[in-house]
C-alpha cells in the first residue's frame, strides 16, 4: 500500500512538470503566433507580397517622327514576343533546344537565341523573339509547361515604314549595349521593350523621344514570370518631331536615284529647311531594331558602294567646276571686270608644265559670263593665278566650304579649304603655283560634301543672305533670312553675273547642260556642271569590288536653283563615278527640281 502512494506521488509530480512542460511551450507558442499576427502581420504581409507581386518598369512609347505635313515616318507596332525569365543560366542550352524543336528554327535561328543570351549577361528578362506568328504562338502556348522560364507578352516595337526613303537620316534605334547600360538607369536599359537611338535623328533627340517610363505591378508565380497586372502607373510617350522633310519628293528622290550610287540635297533657298535628303544606296533600319544579324551587317561592310556612308553630310568630294564660281566671285570682288577676256587654246603653261581645259581644242576668246556657261579651265587657270589663291579660298570659306553645318545629325564632316599652313601642316610642303591651279577648278585638296554644296548654291540663289540649312523645324527657321538679309556675304551685283552665267549653263545654246534643261515655261532652272577627279588606278591594281563600281571613274556633280528669275529651291547632286556632270548629274537636278515646282503648286508646299 505505501509502495502505491509513493508510485502516484511520482506519477502526479512528472505529469505535474509535463503539463507545466507543455502549458508553458504553448503559452510561448500561443505568444509567438499572436507576435507575428498581430504585431509583425503588417511586416510579413509586405514580404509576403513582395514575393508575389513585382514592381516592372513600363517603357514608354517612343515619339514619332513626322514630315513637314504631319505624315509620321516612324510607328510604334504591337506585337507578341517571346522572353525568357532567367532565374539560373545553367539549363539555356536545353531549353533553346526544345524551343527549336517546337519553332522548327533553322540552325541559324537557333544561333540567334544563343547570341542574345551571352549579349545579355546582366539582363534577368531577354526577348529571344519578336512579331512572333499567330502559328508560333500556339506552338509555344501549347508546350509552355516543357519551357520553364518562358513567357509570352505583348510589347511595342520600333518600326520604319519607309525605310528606304528615311534610313539616313533618321538612323535607327537597337538594344544597348553593356556599355551603355552602365551609369544609367539599369533597370529601364536592361528592359526587353528598350531601345537607345544609335544613330540619326533618332540618336540626335533620343532623350526627347524617350518619354517618360512608367511602372506596372504585376502578380508572378514561383519561377517569377508575370501572370497578371495588378494596377499600373502610366507611362508618357515621347515627344513628337517635326522634320522639314516632304516626304512625297523624298519618295520621288530616292526613287529617282534608286540605281546610283548618289546623294541629293534639295533645299529652301530663303528658310534653309532640308525638304529632300537622299544617299544612295540606302539600308533597312528596321534591321537593327531586334540587334542587327552578322550575315547582314556584314553584307553592308562589304557592299563596295557603301550603303551605311550617310553621303549628304559625310562623304567628300572635290567640287570640280561647281568650285569655279567663287573664283569668280573673289575676282570680282578684287577688281576684275566681268569684261576680262581670256583666249583659251585648250591649254594654259604655267612654267614648264602644261594645265588642259577639259576641251582640248579650246574654247576661245571669253569673257566671266561665258567662262561659266561654258566652264573654261583655262579662264579660271589664268583668273585664279592673277588673284591668288587666298582671295578665291577665302571667299569659299565665306559662302560656305570648310563649314561643318549642324543639322541634328552626327557624323557631319567640314571637307577642306586647302591653304600653304596647312599644307605645310599635313604634306611638309609649301603652297606651290601648281596647288593654286589645281584648287581655281575645284581639284587638288578642296574637299566638299553635298550638304555643303546644297547651302553654298542656296546662298547664291537668294543673294548671298548666310542661311543655314535645317532638317527639324523650329522658329530659327522662319526669321533667319529676315535677320541676315542685310548682310550679305558679298555684293548681289556679284551674285546678279554668276547667276546670269548659271542661267546660260542650262539655258543657252552651247552651255555645258543645255540638253539637260528645264523646258516647260516657268519652270526653268539655272546651274552648274562639275566633274570630281577620282584617282586612277591601273586595271590590275583595283580590287573586284573597285571594278564593280568602275572605281577609275570620275564622279558627277551638279548644283542648280529654280525658277531662274524667283529662285525657291537648290540641289545639289552627286553621282559616284557617274564619268560627267552633264551626262549624269544634271539630269537628276533637273528632275527632282521640276518636281519640287510642281509641288509647289500645291498651296500646302513649302509652308
Amino acid at each position: 500500500m505505501l509502495r502505491d502512494i509513493r508510485k502516484n506521488k511520482i506519477f502526479n509530480r512528472r505529469t505535474f512538470f509535463v503539463g507545466a512542460a507543455q502549458t508553458t511551450l504553448t503559452a510561448a507558442l500561443v505568444a509567438r503566433l499572436s507576435y507575428l499576427q498581430l504585431i509583425k502581420h503588417e511586416e510579413y504581409s509586405i514580404q509576403s507580397d513582395s514575393n508575389r507581386i513585382k514592381p516592372m518598369i513600363n517603357p514608354a512609347p517612343r515619339g514619332n517622327v513626322l514630315d513637314r505635313f504631319g505624315v509620321p515616318l516612324t510607328r510604334n507596332k504591337n506585337n507578341y514576343r517571346l522572353l525568357l525569365y532567367v532565374e539560373n543560366r545553367t539549363n539555356i542550352e536545353n531549353l533553346i533546344d526544345k524551343l527549336s524543336q517546337i519553332l522548327d528554327l533553322t540552325p541559324q535561328n537557333k544561333e540567334v537565341f544563343f547570341s542574345k543570351v551571352k549579349n545579355s549577361r546582366r539582363k534577368s528578362i531577354i526577348s529571344l523573339m519578336d512579331n512572333l506568328s499567330w502559328d508560333d504562338l500556339a506552338r509555344v502556348e501549347s508546350n509552355v509547361h516543357l519551357l520553364p522560364g518562358i513567357s509570352i507578352e505583348s510589347g511595342i516595337i520600333r518600326y520604319y515604314p519607309y525605310p528606304a526613303e528615311t534610313a539616313h537620316f533618321l538612323g535607327y534605334v537597337s538594344l544597348p549595349s553593356e556599355k551603355e547600360i552602365d551609369g544609367n538607369e539599369q533597370n529601364l536599359f536592361m528592359h526587353p521593350d528598350f531601345r537607345i537611338g544609335k544613330s540619326g535623328i533618332e540618336r540626335s533627340f533620343d532623350e526627347a523621344l524617350r518619354g517618360k517610363y512608367g511602372v506596372k505591378y504585376v502578380e508572378v508565380n514561383a519561377h517569377e514570370i508575370p501572370i497578371r497586372t495588378l494596377s499600373m502607373k502610366p507611362a508618357v510617350e515621347g515627344s513628337r518631331l517635326h522634320l522639314t522633310i516632304d516626304l512625297r519628293l523624298q519618295k520621288f528622290t530616292t526613287n529617282r536615284i534608286k540605281d546610283d550610287v548618289a546623294s541629293v540635297v534639295l533645299m529652301n533657298v530663303k528658310t534653309g529647311e532640308i525638304l529632300s535628303y537622299a544617299s544612295s544606296p540606302a539600308f533597312n533600319p528596321n534591321n537593327f531594331v531586334e540587334g542587327v544579324l552578322k550575315e547582314y551587317w556584314d553584307e553592308l561592310n562589304s557592299d563596295p558602294r557603301k550603303p551605311l556612308n550617310n553621303k549628304p553630310i559625310a562623304a567628300l568630294y572635290p567640287p570640280g567646276s561647281t568650285f569655279k564660281l567663287m573664283v569668280a566671285l573673289a575676282a570680282l570682288e578684287a577688281g576684275v571686270s566681268r569684261n576680262t577676256k581670256v583666249h583659251c587654246n585648250g591649254r594654259f603653261q604655267f612654267g614648264k608644265r602644261a594645265f588642259h581645259c577639259w576641251r582640248k581644242e579650246g574654247h576661245g576668246t571669253l569673257d566671266m559670263v561665258d567662262a561659266i556657261k561654258h566652264s573654261c579651265n583655262t579662264y579660271f587657270f589664268t583668273i585664279g593665278n592673277q588673284i591668288g589663291y587666298e582671295k578665291f579660298t577665302d571667299m569659299a570659306r565665306r559662302f560656305g566650304y570648310g563649314d561643318k553645318f549642324d543639322i541634328s545629325l552626327y557624323g557631319s564632316k567640314a571637307g577642306n579649304v586647302p591653304s600653304d599652313e596647312w599644307k605645310r601642316k599635313v604634306f611638309r610642303e609649301p603652297w606651290v603655283g601648281g596647288d593654286t591651279l589645281n584648287t581655281a577648278i575645284g581639284q587638288g585638296f578642296v574637299l566638299a560634301t553635298p550638304l555643303q554644296m546644297a547651302t553654298i548654291t542656296s546662298r547664291i540663289a537668294n543673294g548671298g543672305v548666310p542661311i543655314k540649312p535645317y532638317l527639324v523645324r523650329n522658329q530659327n527657321i522662319f526669321k533667319q533670312y529676315d535677320d541676315l538679309k542685310d548682310k550679305p556675304v558679298v555684293s548681289k551685283d556679284y551674285l546678279d553675273l554668276i547667276r546670269e552665267g548659271m542661267n546660260r549653263v542650262m539655258n543657252e545654246a552651247g552651255g555645258t547642260a543645255y540638253s539637260k534643261r528645264i523646258d516647260q515655261k516657268g519652270f526653268e532652272m539655272a546651274g552648274k556642271t562639275g566633274t570630281s577627279q577620282v584617282v586612277s588606278k591601273r586595271e590590275d591594281e583595283m580590287s573586284s569590288a573597285e571594278k564593280a563600281v568602275n572605281a577609275n571613274q570620275n564622279h558627277a556633280i551638279f548644283v542648280g536653283f529654280a525658277p531662274v528669275h524667283d529662285p525657291k529651291y537648290a540641289v545639289s547632286v552627286v553621282v559616284e563615278h557617274g564619268k560627267s556632270g552633264s551626262a549624269a548629274a544634271a539630269p537628276i537636278g533637273r528632275d527632282v527640281l521640276l518636281e519640287a515646282q510642281m509641288l509647289n503648286k500645291s498651296k500646302f508646299f513649302g509652308n
